[in-house]
């Protein structure tokens, strides 16, 4: 009788051990989730002002798409819904053609760039509507907008300080 409840107790104090480690890893895996979601909506706003003053000034230059290859090299991408992780991908594959275009080396007519831009630009919109559109991402979307009024009053070019904005939250 003795050694059953003991197992009993055995068992039962495995099992509340490996919930909670599993709960603590699914609580985890949503703040990575929520700060991943964070950085990408922060750098395709970033990618659509670049684009607004590309179509200003004529100047064109490159798309800087190191967020999404950091995202994508630390393995982080399987956190997203997969309509979400093709829609991201579709956009900066966009970004990294109109780039290869760029770097190319032959001369190529202006009004070619400004139409990838404007397939890069109808892109990002796709993309931050899927953001938009998808329920496990209305607070953290909610908490960007937020920030992004905060992070208006400062001017900040830092990348860098915007990654300890968001880890600090």
């Amino acid at each position: 009788m003795e050694n059953t409840l003991l197992a009993g107790i055995i068992v039962g104090s495995i099992y509340l051990e490996l919930w909670g480690f599993k709960r603590s890893q699914l609580k985890e895996e949503k703040e990575n989730t929520k700060r991943i979601i964070m950085f990408i909506v922060d750098d395709l706003q970033k990618r659509l002002d670049f684009i607004e003053e590309t179509y200003e000034y004529k100047d064109f230059k490159p798309l800087f798409t190191d967020m999404w290859d950091a995202i994508v090299l630390a393995g982080k991408h399987a956190l997203l819904p997969f309509e979400l992780f093709q829609s991201l991908q579709r956009t900066y594959s966009w970004m990294k053609y109109y780039n290869s275009e760029l770097d190319s080396g032959k001369p190529v007519d202006e009004k070619i760039l400004i139409e990838l831009l404007d397939d890069v630009r109808k892109s990002i919109y796709s993309s931050l509507n899927k953001l938009n559109d998808n329920k496990t991402n209305k607070d953290t979307l909610e908490d960007v907008q937020r920030s992004n009024i905060i992070n208006n009053t400062k001017i900040d070019g830092n990348l860098s300080s915007v990654a300890t904005r968001v880890m600090e939250k």
